[in-house]
């Protein structure tokens, strides 16, 4: 979050306190093995977010994702099937390569790099075009954040192709506040909590239609 180091550090003292359940699994996947969210297969989201998805996602849902990682992982065992779009050649081969590691063969991982230079190039891009393709149950606001209004740019295209009853979920959501003052969604949960990969407090939310 956009925080002092020292408010950083009092943010997570006073979460962990709160939330002392947490606290395993922080040190386990922060301090102590240290390991990315691939290699966990757990998406780089809030704990708090993973928890409530672990709960929600149903084997015949159908998944988008802008940007891949552990969250690829995560969303293939748990639905029906999985495209993600990556901007990063060689983040996309390391999660192609854990794919095929694991035998995963529910998912569509397509690099597609963007040279982004104006809204409009990024508007006509194949990145964004990709979510048009189909219907989505879960359609996942994430990947590289070249300025910021690349993520409110997908997030409107997702908000044309989420199904209804679905959910978009928009990660580091602290920095896009405003998506939650104008929106098509019936409800939005805000979930805040440490999470793997992270040394704070972030926010995951989701987004409701």
């Amino acid at each position: 979050m956009d925080l002092t180091n020292s408010q950083r550090i009092a943010k997570l003292a006073g979460h962990l306190l709160q939330h002392p359940g947490n606290v395993p699994r922080y040190v386990t996947h922060n301090l102590i093995t240290r390991r990315e969210p691939v290699e966990l297969e757990l998406p780089w989201f809030s704990y708090a977010a993973i928890d409530f998805l672990k709960g929600y996602l149903r084997s015949e849902m159908q998944v988008f994702e802008f940007g891949s990682g552990g969250s690829t992982l995560f969303f293939a065992q748990h639905c029906k099937s999985v495209t993600s779009v990556e901007d990063n050649a060689h983040w996309c081969e390391i999660v192609a390569a854990r794919l095929a590691r694991r035998e995963i063969e529910n998912v569509n991982v397509r690099y597609l790099p963007v040279a982004f230079t104006s809204e409009e190039e990024f508007l006509a891009s194949e990145y964004l075009k990709a979510v048009r393709q189909s219907i989505f149950d879960v359609i996942v606001v994430d990947g590289t954040e070249w300025t910021a209004n690349v993520r409110p740019i997908c997030f409107r295209a997702a908000e044309e192709q989420i199904a209804p009853g679905g959910i978009i979920v928009v990660d580091d959501s602290w920095r896009y506040r405003e998506l939650g003052r104008a929106n098509r969604a019936h409800g939005v949960n805000i979930f805040e909590s440490v999470g793997p990969g992270r040394f704070g407090v972030t926010s995951t939310d989701v987004y409701f239609y």
